[in-house]
């Protein structure tokens, strides 16, 4: 597959590595699951790229979508999923 979803965490700076551990395990869990037509990326909330859209503390976005706080691994795979058919849809047309 040669387009890949986009995965991008936003990580705070100055937190405790503890407090995000079961943040990171949720995403590493799904992310693993489709490593294969993922391309995975991690920066700082504090990144101008962060600034841009609008993320303080921590988020995933998946392609287009945004998902700020403290998504669930159910969250993060549908919105692969949606990304995946988008993608899927745009080739076929």
């Amino acid at each position: 597959m040669s387009h890949k979803v986009e995965v991008k965490v936003f990580m705070p700076v100055g937190v405790c590595a503890c407090s995000q551990t079961s943040f990171l395990t949720r995403i590493y869990e799904v992310v693993r699951k489709y490593r294969e037509v993922i391309e995975y990326t991690e920066a700082t909330a504090e990144s101008q790229q962060a600034k841009d859209l609008g993320v303080r503390f921590r988020a995933v976005t998946v392609g287009g979508q945004i998902l700020n706080g403290n998504p669930t691994s159910a969250q993060i795979e549908q919105a692969i999923l949606t990304e995946l058919g988008s993608k899927n849809e745009t080739r076929t047309v």
